[in-house]
């Protein structure tokens, strides 16, 4: 029977921790029960993308009011993914896990009770909170059960379902319409809840460190986020993370009204381009995660240019995709677009985990996010709203380049001080088998 042994303890690390095993048909039923978690959060966030002429009709909601209601579901989710990751490196992650998606799946289904902007907008913001666990929570058991020189490309695979949720999130959400969408994607939440709370996930390497008072506890929360903030390589990736998040987060929330209003396609057609780019998102992650491991092998820092490389190929597709009209062109432009920049996304969560102490990985993933999320993606679509408002849409669709050259720019500094801290979070090197 194949195995794949977790990071192996250093006196760096976790002296008398017990090494877990996990079999290889254990760790795929982990990593796919995980993708469609995280599929379903990703759903749960875009649900009302597809939805904002309903929306302007039963609430009177302008676009500054549709961008800021995406904004008070990222803010209470940035906020949460601190106390959640913090609860992975400490307790049962798959408790922590399925207790958020349990709360995002109720506070979801309220809200097609909603009868007023406040009633939506708490309804929303609950939700953040719920999915803030799945992400930060996961990377840290995948980092833990695959690490190796394949981490990126396993990565990869949770990633899709990042692509394949925000996908579904917009075509429920136009098949069903408001308020529907949020019960039929509320239902399927709850049942993988269920299934993460039954997985044979290993123990966290700090599991035997939680305090057993609520001031030891919080004590461990703050010296957890002071220790990661001294890690250089940690703090340039949050600075170029949270540019990447405002340019995804802006795209995100306005590309379908963009194709509409500017671009004059249908409805239809308008989700058929989105289907199409999808494609090369797709492509996207599993090139990404797989060409940052081939590179890996060569320079320590491989990854990390990975991402810079993607993120630097596609902002002349980014430039096509404003400028081109309606026709074929503007397909492959979109395609290419989605392929490059999705590079990313497998590399950037396995680098956040190298440079992390392993008893602190799962908080290391929350940190990035929560400052990506927080003043990355939560502005954005209210930015973007308030440019269109004051200028037009077209005008808006420019802003996010300048935070893509910040992204880029950062993680080449990254670079710089990557090796000295991914030596330093190991110890001295742990020797582990991979799947």
């Amino acid at each position: 029977m194949s195995r794949c042994r977790t990071r192996a303890a250093t006196p760096d690390h976790d002296p008398g921790a017990e090494l877990h095993v996990t079999t290889r048909r254990q760790a795929g039923t982990i990593l796919g029960s995980l993708a469609v978690a995280n599929l379903l959060a990703y759903a749960a966030r875009n649900s009302l993308f597809a939805v904002y002429p309903a929306l302007r009709d039963r609430f009177g909601f302008h676009d500054a009011k549709l961008g800021l209601l995406a904004t008070a579901f990222i803010l209470p989710h940035a906020v949460a993914t601190l106390p959640f990751g913090w609860a992975g490196d400490r307790f049962d992650r798959r408790r922590v896990i399925a207790l958020g998606l349990l709360l995002a799946s109720v506070a979801g289904a309220a809200g097609a009770l909603a009868t007023d902007a406040t009633t939506l907008v708490l309804s929303r913001a609950v939700v953040g909170v719920g999915t803030a666990a799945v992400v930060p929570v996961a990377n840290s058991i995948l980092g833990q059960i695959y690490d190796g020189p394949r981490k990126a490309s396993r990565m990869a695979i949770f990633n899709l379902g990042l692509l394949f949720g925000g996908a579904a999130g917009f075509f429920v959400g136009q098949a069903a319409g408001f308020p529907a969408v949020v019960v039929v994607l509320a239902i399927p939440g709850a049942l993988i809840a269920l299934v993460i709370a039954l997985l044979p996930v290993p123990a966290p390497p700090g599991a035997r460190d939680a305090g057993s008072s609520l001031r030891d506890n919080l004590g461990g929360f703050f010296a957890s986020a002071k220790l990661l903030l001294r890690i250089p390589t940690l703090r340039w990736m949050m600075v170029s993370t949270t540019a990447m998040a405002f340019a995804a987060g802006g795209y995100s929330a306005w590309l379908v009204d963009f194709l509409e209003r500017d671009k004059g396609m249908a409805p239809k057609a308008a989700t058929n381009l989105l289907g199409a780019t999808l494609v090369g998102a797709v492509f996207g992650v599993v090139a990404g995660g797989r060409l940052a491991d081939l590179l890996r092998a060569r320079i320590e820092t491989g990854r990390l240019w990975i991402i810079v490389l993607g993120m630097t190929l596609a902002i002349p597709c980014i430039v096509a995709s404003i400028e081109l009209p309606a026709t074929w062109l503007l397909y492959v432009a979109g395609v290419a677009n989605l392929f490059f920049m999705f590079w990313y996304h497998a590399p950037i969560a396995v680098s956040i985990d190298d440079v992390a102490p392993p008893t602190h990985a799962a908080a290391a993933q929350a940190l990035v996010i929560f400052t990506m999320h927080l003043f990355g993606t939560a502005p954005a679509s209210y930015v973007l709203g308030l440019v269109s408002d004051d200028s037009s849409l077209y005008r808006a669709m420019w802003v996010p380049l300048g935070f893509i050259v910040v992204a880029i720019l950062s993680m080449m500094l990254a670079t710089r001080t990557f090796v000295r801290d991914v030596r330093a979070a190991r110890g001295g090197g742990a020797v582990v088998a991979s799947l």
